[in-house]
């Protein structure tokens, strides 16, 4: 009789296990599934701020992962940046899947790098790119509160913050969760990215380089122009060079429009990217 009790009560809460899991299971599927995103325009006017002075001769940090050293977007913003007269002197500190929240920790090794490059030199702009799983979802508990500290340093440096809005994943991104997948399409992962990005730039008074915006515009307007890698993650060639059409428009209040720096793509492809970027505003 007792051993037959033991059974049964391992019996009863095994089955009251199974039954929470599914009941929780069935709240979190309906909750999500009922949450719609509501997908933003990604041609309306953005209104960017301006930099405080356009300066001719600028300094320039890049802090960010793969996003920024895949195809080299500082070499490509560089070489942009002479192609229009501008004597940039661009660095860059990147590593691979790094967040902002690791840059502002100084016991970091990479964020011991950046500590020492913030507090012991001038910049005239520092480019602060996020991971995109963590602008996408993780805005509020880790890119804001490193972005703040990051922002505070380069204030400190006599800089101006840029926020590099990077693209959503080709296919959008897919979130498994207790055995079940909720799925995010490109529009709606781009904007929940331009939405995070967009609100910390607001809170800091600091610069947006909207290229995530950008990828949105040009796959609508010029869908013969594939602008991510093979992984569906990562920019092409082309995409590295929207990036950086994006930050000359942005940094240099000024169009890339007719600038002879293709970065080896045809002239036609090249000169379809600088207007998609001289139209980010």
């Amino acid at each position: 009789m007792k051993r037959s009790g033991l059974v049964k009560a391992a019996i009863g809460i095994l089955a009251f296990l199974v039954i929470a899991f599914l009941t929780v299971s069935f709240f979190i599927s309906s909750a999500l599934k009922g949450f719609k995103i509501q997908v933003m325009d990604f041609d309306q006017e953005l209104n960017l701020r301006k930099p405080i002075q356009v300066k001719t001769e600028p300094t320039i940090l890049f802090l960010g992962n793969s996003m920024t050293y895949f195809n080299d977007l500082p070499t490509v913003f560089l070489n942009l940046s002479r192609s229009g007269g501008f004597a940039a002197e661009v660095y860059e500190l990147t590593e691979g899947s790094y967040r902002l929240e690791y840059f502002a920790d100084e016991t970091d090794e990479v964020g011991a790098q950046a500590y020492d490059a913030l507090n012991n030199y001038d910049w005239d702009y520092v480019i602060l790119q996020e991971q995109s799983g963590i602008s996408t979802m993780g805005a509020e508990e880790n890119m804001y509160p490193a972005a703040r500290t990051l922002d505070s340093m380069v204030w400190e440096a006599n800089g101006e913050s840029v926020f590099l809005m990077t693209w959503a994943y080709k296919e959008g991104f897919s979130l498994p969760l207790l055995g079940l997948e909720f799925n995010n399409t490109r529009e709606e992962m781009q904007t929940q990215m331009a939405q995070n990005y967009m609100n910390i730039a607001t809170e800091l008074d600091a610069l947006l380089a909207p290229a995530g915006i950008a990828f949105m515009r040009c796959s609508s307007n010029y869908p013969e122009i594939e602008l991510w890698d093979e992984d569906g993650n990562h920019p092409s060639k082309a995409g590295t060079y929207l990036a950086a059409c994006v930050l000359y428009q942005v940094l240099y209040d000024q169009s890339p429009g007719e600038l002879s720096y293709t970065a080896d793509l045809d002239r036609q492809t090249a000169s379809k990217l600088q207007l998609v970027a001289a139209g980010i505003r």
